[in-house]
């Protein structure tokens, strides 16, 4: 799972421009940031890096356990971002980060209303995050191939345990509701594979087929055998399928993101 972490903050640098966030906060001056889902500790290791006059803490579920040292002014906790927020002296914060919660976010009011009480005036919060399901770009590719019938499944999947997988789409009324101003949409489409005739498309296609071969596993088993009851060997059989399907550069598949 960190590996399929580094990739997808190698696809984010791309999609970004090698930017780290777009929020307009300012960059030369001491920031303290939170970041919520941290992960492999990708983002938070490279925004201390790129800061260093910032304190980066990141929050996960799980400890996060980097690859090379952490520098000093970056910190990571186990943390669940749905139960309450005690960080002590690390906030409030200039900038809370998130990134592809929502495979286990169940409440995205209550969450926007955390960041909104622990920024600190005039703070920001980024929120990536993708949408379910996926399609094709090419109007004329059948409905229910692999992938896309996979994607309409974990939506399904998704529901049955409490969790919208298309709340990215209510994200800007959602914020405007807690008390946020200034609130910025911001859609970047993904290829999967490398099939598009742009440039930097193709180069997030090449790398976001690739991550998603070796994700599909783990977004799938848990909830499709849980909250679907299929079998492993029912699952197994369509991630085959899938795996196929991505690779094939004529189906043109798109990650709304």
């Amino acid at each position: 799972m960190a590996t399929e972490k580094n990739n997808q903050h190698k696809i984010w640098l791309v999609a970004l421009d090698n930017a780290l966030f777009r929020a307009p906060i300012p960059r030369n001056e001491p920031l303290s940031v939170l970041d919520v889902g941290a992960g492999s500790g990708a983002w938070a290791l490279e925004c201390a890096s790129r800061f260093p006059n910032a304190h980066i803490l990141g929050i996960d579920l799980s400890p996060v356990k980097p690859n090379y040292p952490v520098p000093k002014n970056c910190a990571f906790r186990v943390h669940d971002a749905e139960t309450e927020w005690e960080f002590g002296d690390a906030g409030p914060f200039d900038l809370i980060h998130s990134r592809i919660l929502v495979m286990g976010m169940r409440d995205w009011r209550t969450y926007f209303r955390k960041c909104y009480d622990h920024l600190k005036p005039g703070g920001c919060v980024e929120v990536h995050e993708t949408v379910f399901p996926y399609y094709s770009a090419d109007p004329s590719v059948p409905s229910n191939t692999p992938y896309v019938r996979w994607s309409h499944l974990i939506l399904e999947a998704l529901a049955k345990g409490g969790i919208d997988g298309a709340a990215a789409r209510e994200f800007p009324k959602m914020l405007e509701e807690v008390g946020f101003e200034d609130v910025v949409e911001e859609k970047l489409p993904w290829a999967v594979g490398p099939w598009s005739q742009d440039e930097k498309q193709k180069q997030i296609g090449a790398m976001q087929g690739a991550n998603m071969q070796n994700a599909v596993q783990g977004i799938s088993m848990t909830v499709l055998t849980k909250n679907l009851g299929w079998t492993r060997e029912e699952v197994d059989g369509l991630l085959e399928e899938i795996k196929k399907d991505i690779d094939d550069p004529t189906r043109k598949y798109l990650n709304d993101l």
